[in-house]
């Protein structure tokens, strides 16, 4: 029994020392996830942009659910007892919104994590304009849902 036990840490040991961090830092898909030069910080910044808007993309779609819905509340209401000014705000921001989506969406799928991998000239190009790009959609994203806060905990 103490031989198996043994001979399984050993392998283990084994299997641990063989993946050191030379091959854990080796260039992938055309980026390093260790930045080692200015393509791996820009995709790295790309990445990075891409995250932060991504981990709101439910947060935007509860906020369209619940303007759809005092929407749908308002629009039965009497044309008196409207509030037409909050309505348009609802609207105005029901737009915003699914624009930060839809730029997420597109940008997403439009870039390409390999583009030009082969030419370190054209890719730096390549991420430079993309990280010009997602930080639009990450300002768009962060920019509706600041206003959908403050909009909705007021009421």
């Amino acid at each position: 029994m103490i031989i198996v036990s043994t001979t399984i840490a050993l392998l283990v040991f084994g299997a641990c020392k063989n993946s050191d961090s030379s091959e854990q830092n080796e260039r992938k898909d055309g980026f390093s996830s260790i930045p080692k030069n200015k393509e791996d910080s820009l995709f790295q910044e790309v990445m990075a942009g891409h995250n932060i808007g991504m981990a709101r993309m439910i947060k935007i779609s509860k906020y369209l659910t619940q303007i759809q819905k005092a929407l749908d509340s308002i629009n039965k209401l009497p044309a008196p007892k409207i509030d037409v000014g909050y309505q348009q705000t609802l609207i105005d921001l029901q737009e915003d919104l699914n624009y930060a989506e839809y730029g997420m969406n597109t940008w997403m799928e439009e870039f390409k994590i390999d583009s030009a991998k082969e030419n370190k000239e054209k890719r730096i190009q390549y991420l430079e304009s993309e990280k010009i790009k997602v930080v639009k959609v990450k300002e768009a994203i962060l920019g509706s849902l600041q206003r959908a806060d403050s909009i909705f905990s007021k009421k």
